[in-house]
């Protein structure tokens, strides 16, 4: 099977009249690491859709694989092309996945995917990138679609890791700077639940509107005291 081995980037579509166009502009290297992920982050945090682990369903059993034990197509839906995995575990795997995907990323100068646990276009496309990099028959799986790649997670990842170590690879490397996406879980009565290491956006992703309303309203408050602070400065050395 022939995969793809090189994915062009192109400039965001409200920036071509600017010129930003070829590879490796400024631009294109900004939108690489914000949009890197699979995973909702922003969409989150706006919708207040999320919610933190603890008020899960207890009937949606997110702390346990639907086996038991390994991950299987049982353990992930597919929306929009993207599968999400509907318990922790399987999200675990997903991003241990993710990290192996990025080691071998560091050392081959591929963009980095963030590892939020959702397999999609992003990961889909790195793990085509590595897969062709490595040598022939290494790593199996089919990366046409995120059904045929998320369920295998866990044979593809140690796959994935034997590369990198290969590779001389480091242990452990970092993400994308910028990415937005949180790591969550869709579980099966269709909630989105906040990983509970999911950081200071999984924080905002579980707030209701009026718990943002009224964060956005202190943060704006503190902002303007520190603004007329400024100004004041300003206004004393202009007159000396």
């Amino acid at each position: 099977m022939t995969y793809q081995t090189a994915i062009r980037r192109a400039a965001h579509p409200k920036h071509r009249s600017m010129g930003n166009v070829g590879l490796g502009s400024p631009w294109d290297d900004l939108l690489v690491q914000i949009n890197s992920g699979d995973n909702t982050g922003l969409v989150d945090v706006a919708t207040g859709a999320a919610i933190p682990a603890t008020a899960a369903a207890p009937g949606d059993n997110v702390f346990q694989t639907a086996s038991g034990t390994t991950t299987s197509a049982a353990d992930f839906s597919s929306v929009g092309g993207v599968c999400k995995p509907s318990n922790f575990p399987a999200l675990n795997v997903v991003r241990w996945f993710q990290e192996q995907l990025n080691r071998v990323a560091q050392v081959k100068g591929f963009p980095k995917v963030s590892p939020d646990g959702a397999v999609g276009p992003a990961t889909l496309a790195l793990f085509r990138k590595v897969q062709a990099a490595a040598p022939a028959g290494s790593i199996m799986g089919d990366a046409n679609s995120c059904m045929t790649v998320a369920p295998d997670v866990d044979v593809l990842g140690q796959q994935i890791q034997q590369f990198a170590d290969f590779l001389g690879a480091p242990a452990k490397v970092s993400g994308p700077i910028l990415s937005t996406s949180v790591p969550t879980i869709q579980t099966k009565s269709g909630q989105t639940v906040v990983a509970p290491d999911a950081g200071l956006l999984g924080q905002l992703a579980t707030l209701s509107s009026v718990e943002k309303l009224a964060l956005l309203s202190v943060g704006g408050g503190i902002a303007f005291v520190l603004w007329k602070r400024h100004h004041k400065r300003g206004k004393g050395r202009a007159r000396r």
